[in-house]
């Protein structure tokens, strides 16, 4: 709703601090820390706009979450940094990158800036656009398991915002979810 955390849950364990800025914008800082939907989602277009506060800022967005659990879904990693002046080699699987499954085909946001990121998951096929271009295109051809850490989910899960160390301070806004009809 833009002025509360309404609709989120935070994991009791962990310490990242998330709130709401007077701008209606969700900061996430410190870590490690989580703030979840409460809503669970499955096929779905997850839209959002965030700006990392400093270089080689580490966060992400994660999905199909296993609801109350640790940073237990996919994550579409956000991290600006790239190697040798070339933004088609990231740093820690770049911005829009699956984190451990494909990493982004370029880095397409910088740090400071609003960045606008686009995440689709629909059955087994997830894709991701950062700015407009397309960074990931990926299908999970795992054998089926509940844990997406060892396999192919399809449950429905939670939508999370990471706080993945001490020095994380990420902004989002406009975040939007629409539902896709399910995909076999």
């Amino acid at each position: 709703d833009g002025k509360t955390l309404g609709g989120w849950r935070t994991h009791p364990d962990l310490q990242g601090t998330f709130t709401v800025t007077s701008a209606g914008e969700l900061r996430v800082q410190g870590g490690r820390g989580q703030l979840e939907t409460e809503k669970s989602f499955s096929d779905f277009v997850l839209q959002l706009e965030a700006k990392t506060s400093a270089s080689n800022m580490n966060s992400g967005v994660f999905f199909r979450c296993i609801p109350k659990d640790v940073m237990m879904g996919y994550e579409s990693q956000i991290h600006n940094g790239y190697r040798d002046g070339d933004r088609t080699r990231p740093v820690d699987c770049g911005t829009g990158g699956i984190f451990r499954r494909q990493d982004a085909r370029i880095v397409a946001a910088d740090d400071g800036q609003w960045f606008t990121k686009t995440i689709v998951a629909h059955g087994r096929h997830f894709a991701v656009w950062v700015n407009g271009l397309q960074v990931t295109d990926w299908n999970d051809d795992r054998p089926s398991n509940e844990n997406p850490r060892r396999g192919f989910r399809k449950e429905a899960g939670t939508i999370m915002l990471q706080a993945h160390d001490p020095t994380t301070d990420v902004l989002f806004r406009h975040l939007r979810a629409s539902e896709l009809p399910a995909r076999p």
